[in-house]
């Protein structure tokens, strides 16, 4: 299931999914070098987290499609 890391409280890591409700997982569990905001790949079977993998390339694509909004929406408002 494709996630963002939304942010860390401690020792727990919250992710948000495209759809549902966020998640919570240990920070160890997470990749060394691990990004908040960051698109990641959440395999969970039986309730437990068995990989997570960073998504760097969809990662960039997001945010260059928000960015591309960003900017119509601002250029709506000049108009």
């Amino acid at each position: 299931m494709k996630m963002v890391l939304e942010e860390i409280e401690g020792d727990l890591a919250r992710f948000i999914p495209d759809e549902g409700a966020s998640f919570h997982v240990k920070k160890s569990l997470l990749p060394e070098k691990y990004q908040i905001g960051e698109l990641y790949e959440v395999n969970i079977s039986e309730g437990q987290v068995s990989m997570i993998e960073p998504l760097k390339e969809e990662t960039q694509e997001r945010l260059a499609k928000m960015r591309q909004k960003r900017k119509k929406l601002l250029n709506k408002r000049k108009k």
